[in-house]
């Protein structure tokens, strides 16, 4: 209703529509385009849709929506439905200032039209497709090719939708040699390929095997099958060699997890990760974690900081035993690392012999920064403080490092 008392002559810099329990309102998308036409007839800059429980099996943008002229970011999210919404797009589509694209809970069909879709976009800077099927190819290839693009995002949260994904590999090539960089979050089940065709500043894998991220933990993968934790380890391997000139690096624990096979993979050589600097990574305390993180450092000699952040349970906490870094630990391969930063620490065995074989063999390291997990109970303030004296009872090979501790 805001639009009547607006004069045809104003303009709006951002339309937001939040549509709360739309599941059997059939007057959603109606409204919603109606509404998105008045924002283009005043030159909006941005405009974000967000629909809750939509049953529609199909949402048509009008033809006048993908082409504003004036229009900078444009976010479309339909959360809660049975299945994708097909998103139907006009034929033509011209986007002269669209920087933002952002789409949640799609499927486009029309395979030639979604080709376009992006090539539509010629200042495009940032795309994010969360929880969507978008193909630009009857044979599940996601191509992008973009000079402005500098952002990626793709995540599949939905593995029930599409089973095929398990069985037949899917591939995402990006043709834009100024992107910076890229998010990938999906299913460990599912194979990829991914080319990137230019040097990244930042690459965040987030591997998953259940759809609910809260019911994964170390036992969920010591549970797989041992061919399939091979099976696994040889994608992750691919996927990093596939952003091997990345300067700043994050991963998941599942993603550590799974890649502690790689060191037993006699017909599978690591890629050399030599642009590598910044290494930050979400750890359980577990051998294959350690084994892990020592496998990275192994293929990546110019680290120079390194972020870990704990995501074990205290029930969890096992003994992880003393060689745990055999036939992974050579001499230098810590020589540029200069900080560690380690948060929600428990003060386990395991983080203990982690930062130890950082003391010991990091001859230039100059920084190290507990944070402890907030915890009332005396009897984890007591272990808290027995692991620092340990830490601080390591013999260095640097010769000044300041340690810093601290809660929460």
């Amino acid at each position: 209703m805001v639009f009547i008392f607006r004069d045809d002559t104003t303009n709006i810099h951002e339309f937001r529509v939040n549509w709360e329990n739309s599941a059997y309102d059939n007057t959603v998308i109606r409204n919603v385009n109606r509404w998105s036409l008045n924002a283009v007839k005043h030159n909006a800059q941005e405009i974000i849709i967000s629909i809750d429980q939509c049953h529609n099996s199909a949402y048509v943008i009008p033809h006048q929506l993908l082409n504003c002229k004036s229009l900078r970011k444009l976010v479309i999210e339909v959360f809660d439905t049975v299945g994708y919404l097909d998103l139907v797009l006009p034929r033509s589509i011209n986007l002269p200032q669209l920087k933002e694209l952002s789409m949640y809970g799609f499927s486009i069909s029309n395979l030639e039209i979604s080709k376009r879709f992006f090539s539509s976009c010629p200042v495009l800077e940032a795309l994010d497709t969360f929880g969507s099927d978008i193909q630009t190819d009857n044979q599940r290839n996601f191509v992008v090719e973009s000079l402005s693009l500098k952002k990626f995002a793709y995540t599949c949260c939905h593995r029930h939708l599409l089973p095929q994904n398990d069985t037949m590999a899917n591939i995402i090539q990006l043709f834009a040699p100024n992107l910076e960089d890229f998010v990938c979050r999906f299913f460990l089940t599912q194979d990829y390929s991914i080319e990137i065709s230019s040097p990244l500043s930042e690459v965040y894998f987030d591997m998953i095997l259940k759809e609910k991220e809260e019911d994964e933990n170390e036992d969920t993968y010591s549970e797989l099958p041992s061919e399939k934790k091979i099976v696994y380890a040889k994608r992750v391997v691919r996927y990093l060699r596939a952003v091997s000139m990345v300067k700043n690096l994050g991963l998941s624990p599942f993603f550590l997890e799974v890649l502690s096979q790689a060191p037993n993979l006699l017909d599978c050589q690591p890629p050399r990760l030599c642009d590598l600097q910044y290494l930050t990574l979400e750890m359980w305390s577990t051998r294959g974690s350690l084994r892990a993180i020592a496998y990275l450092l192994k293929m990546s000699p110019n680290i120079t900081r390194i972020y870990l952040c704990s995501k074990t349970k205290e029930s969890n906490i096992t003994d992880i035993g003393d060689d745990w870094e055999a036939g992974l630990s050579l001499p230098g391969m810590l020589s540029h690392l200069k900080y560690v930063q380690f948060e929600e620490a428990e003060g386990c065995d395991a983080e203990l012999k982690l930062l130890v074989f950082f003391l010991k063999n990091a001859k230039v390291l100059e920084k190290v920064v507990l944070y402890f997990r907030p915890s009332a109970a005396s009897s984890k303030r007591v272990r808290q403080e027995q692991f620092k004296d340990k830490l601080r009872a390591v013999p260095t090979a640097s010769s000044s490092i300041k340690m810093v501790f601290k809660i929460g």
